[in-house]
C-alpha cells in the first residue's frame, strides 16, 4: 500500500549518532584545555607536579620534566638512561630538544590514543618552552593487538615491534602481545626516542639551519616545511633513527645497563 503513514519508518535515524543522540557526551578526549591565564594547553602538555631537572650537554641546556608513573605503568626508562643515550648520540645529531618530558597518561587517554612517545616543535609545560621530546608511561602487562591484515605502514611498524622483543600470539584475527619492561625499554629507548630525535634533525635541517633551510626567511620554511605531507616527515624520521640504531650497535653503545634515577 502506497500513500499510509507507517510511524515507525518516519526516521530511522532517531536515536542513533547520525541525529546527534549522545554527541555531547562521548568519551573523547579533551584537545586543550584553558588554564586561569586563559592560555590554551594541549592534553599532552598537562603534567602534575612534574620532577625538575636541568642538565647541561657542553653548551646546550635542556630541562627534564618527570612524573612518577602510576602503580602498573613503566617509561621503560629513566632520566639517567636518556642523558647517557643523549651523551653517546651528541656528535651524531645536529640539535637536542630543549625539553624532555616523561608523562603518565590518563586512563582514557591510554585506552583511546595510545602513544610510545612525541615531538613537540613548539611545545609549552607551564613555564618551560621550546622543542621537546615526550616520553609516555606504558601499562605492563597490557595487550597490545595488531590486526592480522596489515597495512604497509602497520606491517613495517609490526616488524620493528618484533626487532624490539614483544612476543606476539596469534589468535583468530589479531596478533596480540603483552607489554614487558624489557620490550617497553628497547622500544621507547632505543628507538621511539631516536626517532623523534630524527623530527628534530629534520626540523633543524630545513627551518634552523641557515645554511641549508627551505628558504631564508625562516617563517617561510617553517610554513613550507609543515606543507609537506606527514608521511614524508615520518619516513624521514624512521630512516633516520635505523641509522642512527645501526651506528650505535655496531659501536657497542647500545643497549646499556639500566641506570636508576638520582
Amino acid at each position: 500500500m502506497t500513500g499510509v503513514w507507517r510511524p515507525e519508518r518516519r526516521n530511522r535515524r532517531i536515536g542513533t549518532k547520525a541525529s546527534g543522540f549522545s554527541k555531547s557526551n562521548d568519551m573523547r578526549i579533551p584537545e586543550s584545555w584553558v588554564d586561569k591565564h586563559g592560555n590554551y594547553t594541549l592534553y599532552f602538555e598537562r603534567l602534575e607536579t612534574p620532577r625538575v631537572e636541568n642538565v647541561t650537554f657542553g653548551e646546550c641546556k635542556m630541562k627534564f620534566l618527570y612524573e612518577t608513573p602510576r602503580e602498573g605503568f613503566s617509561y621503560g626508562c629513566s632520566p639517567a638512561d636518556v642523558v647517557k643515550l643523549l651523551t653517546v648520540v651528541s656528535s651524531l645529531v645536529p640539535a637536542f630538544p630543549d625539553i624532555v618530558a616523561f608523562r603518565q597518561p590518563t586512563r582514557k587517554q591510554h585506552q583511546q590514543n595510545p602513544v610510545w612517545g612525541r615531538f613537540l616543535y613548539r611545545a609549552e609545560f607551564a613555564e618551560q618552552h621550546g622543542t621537546a621530546i615526550v616520553v609516555e608511561a606504558q601499562a605492563l602487562g597490557s595487550p597490545l593487538k595488531w590486526s592480522k591484515r596489515m597495512a604497509l605502514d602497520d606491517r613495517a611498524e609490526y616488524e620493528r615491534l618484533l626487532r624490539d622483543g614483544h612476543v606476539f600470539v596469534e589468535t583468530r584475527r589479531y596478533q596480540v602481545t603483552k607489554q614487558t619492561e624489557e620490550a617497553v625499554r628497547n622500544t621507547i629507548l632505543y628507538r621511539t626516542f631516536l626517532h623523534e630525535l630524527g623530527h628534530l634533525a629534520d626540523y633543524h635541517q630545513k627551518v634552523l639551519d641557515h645554511q641549508t633551510a627551505l628558504d631564508l626567511d625562516q617563517d617561510v620554511a617553517d610554513s613550507l616545511y609543515f606543507s609537506r605531507p606527514d608521511s614524508e616527515r615520518e619516513a624521514f624520521a624512521h630512516r633516520f633513527a635505523e641509522e642512527l640504531r645501526e651506528t650505535l650497535l655496531e659501536r657497542g653503545a647500545i643497549p646499556f645497563e639500566p641506570r636508576p634515577s638520582a
